[in-house]
């Protein structure tokens, strides 16, 4: 198990030595923007995470609600996510986690989260879309977790569970969130963060 954290804030020199000091090997961190709620990943910061000695672990999310989650915007948020990825010199072959942020019923996991991921892996599949190989990533509860790994093959995707009381039973997980909106460091220093842990799996984390 190796500890980490993931962060919708722009990691700074004094956020970085927060991360480290508090011992975390680690931090997930949006490739996109979303005014109001998400600082997108930039160039600098993945230079600095990386010489920090820190993994960065690929997040993306437009938005929470249930209607977010068709096809035709699953192939769209691939589009931007491999694009994003690819200016940011993310490793080939690991993975970004497309988040489904809410707790999803069985049928609409069936009606919406599969739909959404199809249109993902569309997008993933392709070669000359996703020259890359970039990974399907799952992040949300334990059922859309369980559902999708149970459904799509081992080799292309990773999940990333959010231990809340949220539905589902699913274990064998990636990488798992919990002691959520925690404040660490004190000053410039301070960072909002969830706690993430690793399973033996590995998260898919990379380096520039």
């Amino acid at each position: 198990m190796a500890l980490g954290c993931d962060t919708a804030t722009n990691v700074t020199a004094a956020r970085l030595t927060t991360l480290t000091n508090n011992n975390f090997t680690f931090v997930g961190r949006y490739l996109n923007r979303v005014e109001g709620y998400q600082d997108g990943l930039t160039s600098a910061e993945v230079t600095r995470i990386s010489n920090g000695g820190l993994f960065i672990v690929s997040l993306f999310q437009i938005s929470k609600s249930l209607d977010h989650f068709t096809n035709s915007n699953g192939v769209n948020d691939a589009e931007t996510a491999v694009g994003l990825a690819k200016d940011l010199g993310q490793t080939s072959s690991t993975p970004i986690y497309f988040a489904v942020d809410r707790d999803m019923t069985s049928s609409e996991i069936t009606s919406y989260v599969v739909p959404y991921f199809q249109g993902i892996l569309s997008v993933l599949n392709n070669g000359t879309k996703n020259p890359n190989s970039y990974k399907l990533g799952v992040y949300g509860s334990r059922a859309v977790c369980g559902y999708i790994r149970g459904t799509y093959s081992a080799t292309t995707r990773y999940t990333f569970i959010v231990d809340n009381s949220w539905q589902g039973t699913f274990n064998d997980w990636n990488l798992r969130q919990y002691n959520f909106n925690t404040v660490v460091g004190s000053g410039t220093g301070s960072i909002n963060v969830d706690y993430v842990e690793s399973s033996s799996h590995g998260g898919g984390g990379w380096k520039k």
